[in-house]
């Protein structure tokens, strides 16, 4: 393995994702809530057009669109479903072993990967622009990878409720919902909206406030209160958003989603109280669909057990900044954390401090290993995947990064938890941190595990790592076998990560 001491980290090129023979991305299971709409989609790249079909049975009420590959439909037949999911072309077939878990609390089996607006626009989005990213994730051929969602942030929302079913009314730059939904799901993705228990959203400012799910007056019955570890566990801990309302609007907001035809929702508020989590749960559970529910912004880890039973994502971060010193700190909230993933909940990492922003709100500043990093570190945990950046202006490279497959399957695979195995730290004798490695692995379908070295180091290391038997290994960011070994020798680069895959 010498060839790795004396070379940088290689990223492959994408795969053409309209040439070829088929070949189907994603997890190997969905889970969909009985009584419930019934909306994935098989994300396969290959030369058009693609025919599907399933081999086994499928229960009542659910059907494979032979030309979209998307499962449509609803039932109330509990169970696991164990099914073969084939794409055909002219240049053959594939053939994909998936399981569709049909029981309650099923949601979010594998983590979510997407898009989201807020690195990408700020405030500053509407519908024109947010369709405009969708098609993009379409024809860049991410859509092929396995990214399936497109999720609005806060802008989104009006001043004003409807007088008939007091649910919040979009501003004037969404002069459609629906239609921009129903045009997401065309293009054989999903949508995803952002509101708070806060009566003025995050993003407000002085010229447009942005509504939440509660109304006034306020409700100071917690204000400012702490549980036994520090966390606020009060209502309105920032003052400067109007803090939470005693009306709560949660029933009227997600009927409206669900009317729309939403996928998802962020929850977006200091405190992440259980009494608003499971309000907001339960007004979700009363529609006709399957919400993605995602908690932020301080989850903290000792409520884990309470958490996952109400949704299916959870952040303990600050938002993700394009620079170093974000992407550092938000990997190291994952330490308590990682204990508590599963299939159905994961530890949200934010969303990708990766490609173009918005440039009156962030100044992108990391680089090319940097990159390599944080897209390692994400697949490697479990994290959700949303990209938040303006695909106008995206580089090669970057799209590169995006479609690598293999580290994609690495982020889908539930076969079980990553764990950190170890954390190597030298001090200097002024006390500075001198080197900093962190080892995780993740264990994947077939006896083969994934192992991600990560150099959190401001210098480059050099780096060996004993199997303490021989092992098959890949390098999943080049795309090539590298052969048996029980031994590897790697040049770790600053703020930079090695990936490999051994059986």
């Amino acid at each position: 393995m010498e060839s790795l001491l004396k070379e940088t980290v290689q990223v492959a090129k994408r795969t053409p994702f309209d040439q070829g023979a088929p070949f189907i991305n994603g997890p190997y299971t969905f889970g969909l809530t009985p009584g419930k709409l019934c909306l994935h989609y098989f994300p396969t790249r290959g030369e058009g057009p693609i025919t599907f079909s399933v081999e086994g049975t499928l229960p009542k009420g659910i059907s494979l669109d032979k030309a979209t590959g998307c499962l449509t439909g609803k039932t109330d037949e509990e169970g696991d479903y164990a099914v073969k999911i084939i794409a055909s072309n002219r240049h053959g077939s594939y053939e994909k072993p998936f399981t569709l878990r049909v029981h309650p609390g099923m949601t979010g089996l594998a983590p979510l990967l997407g898009w989201t607006s807020w690195n990408a626009m700020d405030r500053w989005l509407n519908q024109e622009k947010v369709l405009r990213q969708a098609h993009f994730i379409k024809s860049l051929g991410l859509a092929a990878r396995g990214y399936a969602y497109v999720n609005i942030d806060s802008g989104w929302q009006g001043g004003k409720r409807r007088l008939d079913t007091l649910a919040l009314i979009p501003n004037e730059r969404f002069t459609d919902m629906g239609a921009m939904v129903r045009e997401i799901h065309s293009l054989g993705l999903k949508a995803g909206i952002y509101s708070t228990p806060m009566v003025i959203a995050w993003g407000s400012n002085p010229e447009e406030l942005f509504r939440g799910s509660t109304d006034y007056p306020i409700d100071l019955s917690l204000w400012m209160q702490t549980d036994d570890r520090g966390y606020m566990k009060g209502i309105g801990k920032n003052g400067n958003f109007g803090g939470i309302g005693k009306n709560g609007r949660e029933k009227e907001d997600a009927r409206q989603w669900a009317e729309w035809g939403f996928d998802y929702l962020k929850y977006d508020w200091p405190e992440c109280d259980l009494v608003h989590v499971n309000r907001m749960k339960e007004a979700l559970l009363a529609t006709d669909r399957d919400f993605i529910f995602s908690l932020t912004t301080h989850c903290p880890p000792a409520h884990a057990d309470e958490y996952k039973k109400a949704a299916n994502m959870f952040r303990d971060n600050n938002d993700n900044l394009t620079c170093w010193e974000s992407i550092d700190a938000t990997l190291r909230t994952s330490d308590a954390w990682l204990p508590h993933t599963e299939p159905g909940s994961w530890y949200d990492l934010d969303m990708l401090a990766i490609g173009p922003v918005h440039p009156y709100a962030f100044k992108s500043e990391i680089t090319r290993d940097e990159k390599i990093f944080c897209f390692s570190a994400w697949c490697l945990l479990s994290s959700p995947i949303q990209l938040s950046c303006n695909f106008d202006e995206i580089d090669d490279f970057t799209i590169d990064l995006f479609s690598n497959e293999e580290l994609l399957a690495i982020n889908q695979s539930v076969e079980g938890r990553t764990v950190m195995i170890r954390n190597e730290i030298a001090w200097s004798d002024a006390g500075d941190v001198q080197r900093e490695i962190r080892v995780y692995r993740k264990p994947l379908p077939d006896g083969k595990a994934a192992y991600g070295f990560l150099n959190l180091s401001n210098t480059p290391h050099a780096y060996d790592f004993d199997f303490q038997c021989e092992m098959e290994i890949r390098d999943p960011w080049a795309g090539r076998d590298l052969g048996k070994t029980s031994q590897m020798k790697m040049l770790l680069p600053r703020h930079g990560a090695r990936v490999i895959i051994a059986k």
